[in-house]
Order: C-alpha cells, then structure tokens, then sequence
C-alpha cells in the first residue's frame, strides 16, 4: 500500500493543512492554535479543572502543564488550587483571556462555515460517524506501556 493512500496518512495532511491554516489566524491574535483550543475549552463563567482539560485535548499532561504556564505567563488564564483540597486546580479564564477566546471562536466558526457551505450535510454527517470510528479504532489498538 503506498503512503499516500493510508487512512493514517490522508488524515495526517489534512490535519496538518487545518492546523497552518489556524497557526496563520490564530498568529495574527498572538496566541498559538493549542492555546486557542485550551480557550475555547475553558467554561467562560466557571473554573474548569486542570485534570479535566489534557484528555479532552488529547494531550499529554506534561505538554499541558507547559501550556498552562505559558498562558498564565500572557494571562490568559489564572490557575486557583482548591481550599479544601490543594491538589484540585481550577483554571479560570481572565479578561484576555475571555477576549483572545471570542478572536479564537471567530476563527473556527469562520472555518466551520466555509466547510458546511461546500460540503453537503448528509456528507458530513457520514463524515463525523467515520472519524469517530477511527478514533475508536485507534484508542482500542494502540500499545499500553
């Protein structure tokens, strides 16, 4: 089977030409495309919890622990340890925070509509059912260390 043809590899191209794409606007609002997915994440009213954000991202908690340091470090977050229990971290977003959010909400809805404007629903539909099987696929069968 060559390469170009992989499911692995069409599905690594086309994130990859999705992700640039972001990288350029998300450029423009001086945040980086993983911390636009951490904002739009975050609950805009309440903290959400540290160890909630890394599995719904897909990442691991090292890289996010770097993540969340670097937001903080621009403010885009604030970080509040639990009174009653110090492990429990709560991540709230601040004031830029909650307007670098909206830019990056911007970007994704901006993209979302060109997708469903050239692509039939149904197709998309049929689309989303695929990629969750994949992803199921790819949880079920990978190596546990």
């Amino acid at each position: 089977m060559r390469n170009q043809y992989t499911t692995g590899h069409k599905l690594k191209v086309a994130w990859h030409s999705i992700s640039r794409m972001y990288n350029s606007y998300t450029t423009e609002v001086q945040i980086s495309v993983p911390m636009a997915y951490v904002l739009l994440l975050l609950s805009a009213r309440k903290g959400t919890l540290s160890t909630q954000i890394a599995p719904l991202l897909g990442m691991e908690v090292g890289s996010l622990s770097r993540l969340l340091k670097s937001m903080e470090s621009n403010l885009l977050i604030e970080r509040i340890a639990d009174q009653s229990d110090k492990r429990q971290v709560s991540v709230y977003l601040t004031d830029e925070g909650l307007t670098k959010r909206k830019k990056a909400r911007g970007i994704v809805k901006g993209f979302n509509d060109l997708v469903e404007d050239r692509i039939d629903a149904e197709q998309l539909k049929t689309f989303f059912i695929v990629l969750d099987e994949i992803v199921e696929l790819s949880e079920k069968n990978h190596l546990h260390k």
